[in-house]
């Protein structure tokens, strides 16, 4: 009986003591998420009111720490349009115009349901103190609160897969902890190398029936010029 009680208890033990802590959790999904550089496609269909109102096709080139550049392919009248994204700063180059334009990272993202400052790189490891608050047999709930005065959104739930630790669902919340917006990701592929969800759907909750879904074509792992990444550079 000892023997058995002995055992009993070791793996109690070595179940608390393997425990995966929510900081392991957000590192982990921090890892899955990120390329050190490559080029995907990707298509953005915006929807207001329930309706279609704007589909892209665009090109994305990365590479970690130094840039993101994105052109637009699709439709006709946004062709050859980019947007450079360094850091915190953004700019955009319009055909027809000999600079690029600044933009804030407040305004929306070519009119759809996220914002520029959205699409800005950020550690939510680094970036954030996280704590798990509900365990199920599938996923894993964490509460994130910024560190980084400079993020989004102050407070964010996440839902992770614990198979996997990828994310399966956000709610990004304001200094007032008010929710604003909704984040639901899907359809996990091989992507460049790395199964991770190819489909996010990103819902403005203060508007119904309004929300834009991103869906990454196909990726590729390459080396990236980090020349590409200025201002002056995304002129031609």
């Amino acid at each position: 009986m000892k023997h058995f009680l002995s055992i009993i208890l070791l793996l109690i033990f070595n179940q608390t003591c393997y425990a995966i802590t929510a900081e392991e959790i957000v590192k982990s999904v921090d890892s899955n998420l990120t390329f050190n550089e490559g080029e995907m496609n990707i298509n953005i269909i915006d929807i207001k009111s329930e309706k279609v109102t704007k589909t892209l096709l665009a090109n994305v080139k990365f590479k970690k720490d130094k840039g993101t550049l994105i052109e637009f392919l699709e439709p006709a009248r946004e062709k050859n349009k980019r947007i450079l994204m360094v850091k915190d700063n953004m700019w955009m180059f319009v055909p027809g115009i000999s600079r690029p334009i600044r933009l804030s990272g407040k305004d929306s993202f070519m009119g759809t349901s996220f914002s520029n400052r959205d699409l800005m790189d950020y550690d939510m490891n680094n970036d954030y103190k996280s704590s798990i608050i509900e365990t199920t047999d599938e996923k894993y709930r964490l509460e994130l609160k910024a560190t980084n005065k400079n993020v989004t959104y102050p407070k964010v739930i996440m839902d992770v897969e614990k198979e996997r630790l990828l994310p399966v669902y956000q709610e990004l919340y304001t200094v007032s902890e008010n929710l604003i917006k909704t984040i639901d990701y899907s359809d996990i592929k091989d992507l460049g190398g790395k199964l991770r969800p190819s489909v996010m759907v990103i819902k403005d909750v203060l508007t119904q029936g309004n929300e834009t879904k991103v869906i990454i074509k196909n990726m590729i792992d390459k080396n990236i010029n980090e020349n590409i990444f200025s201002p002056q550079n995304i002129v031609r």
